[in-house]
């Protein structure tokens, strides 16, 4: 199974949908309490909790610049995950979408 690219707007847009995907963030922890995308729980490297195998939910993942949430969404897709990975990262838009 492949992981499939959205945008970043799209990512957004899906992730609404709270009982169909959780949003991810695979940042280290201390980018994470920072900032981050609001919804988004924090599972730095794609490395999950048995909560989210518990949920069966499909998963959208994000990092700074697309590099490490590409890594992780790989992993995960071949865990069985149907994965979005939200391309090129979202350090830039950030300051627009993160959780106040």
């Amino acid at each position: 199974m492949e992981f499939i690219n959205v945008s970043l707007k799209d990512g957004l847009k899906m992730a609404e949908e709270k009982e169909k995907y959780r949003l991810i963030d695979v940042r280290e922890t201390y980018r994470y309490e920072k900032e981050h995308l609001k919804g988004a729980v924090n599972r730095p490297y794609g490395i999950l909790k048995q909560e989210d195998y518990n949920e069966k939910k499909d998963l959208i993942v994000y990092c700074d610049f697309g590099g490490q949430s590409m890594m992780a969404a790989r992993h995960l897709a071949k865990e069985g995950f149907r994965v979005y990975n939200i391309v090129g990262g979202v350090y830039y838009h950030l300051e627009e979408w993160k959780d106040s």
